[in-house]
């Protein structure tokens, strides 16, 4: 009786396993916004000045990569404006709180140190959100590839 169960246990984690993987929608486009290099752009966007109760607005995206594997290092800065209180970097693998560092100004780095398995060899949807203190988002999505 118990191997049953098992053996139910594991075909049904295997149907929703190919499930997901056959459903896969296909990553977004790269927006105009965003910028991916090595090294930050120079000039960087100033902010632009906001109501408080204004949406929020991302007006530039830096990351310095869109592909990443164990062991890189993903960097970003996003300019908006200036009545944005929060900025997150968002997968379905990882969620990054990024750094207020002036009006409209954020930064993040982290060092990937370790991916699941199965979330490797994949193309995810990499969203930057950006929240005003009323909770308001804007978000921005670009495809973001794990190795």
């Amino acid at each position: 009786m118990l191997r049953r169960v098992k053996n139910r246990l594991f075909i049904a984690a295997l149907s929703a396993t190919i499930a997901l993987t056959g459903c896969e929608t296909p990553p977004p486009s790269q927006p105009a916004n965003f910028t991916v290099s090595v090294k930050m752009p120079a000039p960087w966007r100033n902010t632009i000045v906001a109501p408080a109760n204004a949406p929020p607005r991302i007006l530039r995206i830096w990351l310095s990569r869109l592909v990443i594997a164990p062991g890189s290092t993903l960097e970003g800065a996003i300019a908006t404006t200036t009545n944005v209180a929060s900025v997150e970097v968002r997968t379905a693998a990882f969620s990054i709180n990024s750094q207020h560092v002036a009006p409209g100004q954020f930064r993040f780095r982290t060092r990937v140190l370790e991916l699941p398995p199965l979330a490797r060899l994949h193309t995810y949807t990499l969203d930057v959100i950006a929240r005003n203190t009323a909770g308001t988002a804007q978000v921005e999505q670009a495809p973001l590839e794990m190795k």
